[in-house]
């Protein structure tokens, strides 16, 4: 009798330990990590959001933070990252080096979050007239500072240039007479007593950043990117909803108040769900026009080396509720 117990019991293991290789055998393998690196923006948070609220709890994504956007773009170069959050002339300036990159979100808008402020004393536009002005070597700076110079009746020869990398604006604006820079370093200079004399708001629509992913990754993290967008909209959709708890959650990264994380979103517009979908669908998709057109501005002011042209540059896969 023991002898016909053990024997059910052997045979009750053995149908179990078979079990669980089939579940196991069936259960999709899990993804290598997905690296996404951001600088400090005001557009890009939702993601650290989405992190703080646990979305990305038990998935593969991995939000990379990063001192500046010159870091973000050389892990990317160098394959330490998957992808990242970058403007759209960042991107192209990657593709101009021959890197296969997919926008795979349009994240924001700069609507006032970019600015050029001046020490006090300079209370126009017109006043830029012979001064120094600190901008980054990027089209986002050049961009600004063309809207900047477009109003005030100047062009580039009335002014002298100083090239300031973005982790630099905060010393380069006490040795210039203004500045071109973003947010959160607006709100700090503001504090400190500059003047903002022009910001982005008024070229709407010119400045905008982007999530980018290599290619090669929409073939080896699809599940994780699915995660990494859902995530990202339910933190939107929890900024909008509980925007006090959410202002509290991004103060530290950004190092700001809860009250001014909250009024550095007024800088930006972001675009929603069925907005992405309008700009990364169509033939060609709105989003690869906006391109074709920075591409052109960024030629004429040697931002680039080659003429770009897109056939794949949008992927609109994987955003919520869009099949894979």
């Amino acid at each position: 009798m023991s002898t016909l117990r053990e024997n059910s019991r052997s045979l009750i293991g053995i149908a179990f330990l078979a079990l669980s290789l089939l579940i196991s055998a069936c259960s999709p393998a899990p993804e290598p990590p997905l690296r996404i690196g951001t600088n400090v923006w005001p557009g890009y948070e939702p993601l650290y959001l989405a992190r703080s609220l646990g979305l990305y709890q038990g998935t593969s994504v991995k939000l990379v933070e990063m001192t500046s956007a010159s870091d973000v773009i050389h892990a990317l170069r160098s394959g330490t990252l998957e992808g990242a959050a970058l403007t759209l002339d960042e991107t192209l300036n990657i593709l101009d080096d021959d890197f296969d990159l997919r926008v795979i979100l349009v994240m924001d808008y700069s609507h006032g979050g970019d600015v050029l402020v001046a020490r006090p004393g300079i209370a126009a536009l017109a006043d830029l007239r012979d001064k120094r002005i600190a901008v980054e070597q990027t089209a986002v700076g050049a961009l600004v500072l063309d809207g900047a110079l477009n109003a005030a009746g100047l062009s580039v020869s009335d002014i002298d240039i100083v090239y300031c990398a973005a982790d630099e604006h905060l010393d380069c604006y006490w040795s210039v007479d203004a500045l071109v820079t973003f947010e959160p370093n607006k709100t700090k200079l503001l504090k400190q007593g500059a003047w903002q004399l022009f910001d982005s708001s008024r070229t709407p629509g010119r400045i905008m950043g982007v999530l980018v992913v290599r290619a090669e990754s929409l073939d080896t993290h699809p599940r994780s990117l699915r995660q990494l967008l859902s995530g990202y909209f339910e933190a939107r959709e929890y900024l909008s909803t509980v925007p006090e708890d959410a202002a509290r959650r991004m103060a530290p990264r950004m190092n700001l108040s809860p009250a001014e994380v909250l009024a550095s979103f007024k800088g930006l517009r972001l675009p929603g769900l069925d907005e992405n979908r309008n700009l990364l669908n169509g033939n060609p998709p709105p989003l690869q026009v906006m391109a074709t057109g920075l591409g052109r501005f960024m030629l004429e002011r040697k931002l680039l080396r080659n003429p770009l042209t897109f056939v794949d540059l949008v992927n609109s896969d994987f955003l919520p509720g869009d099949a894979p």
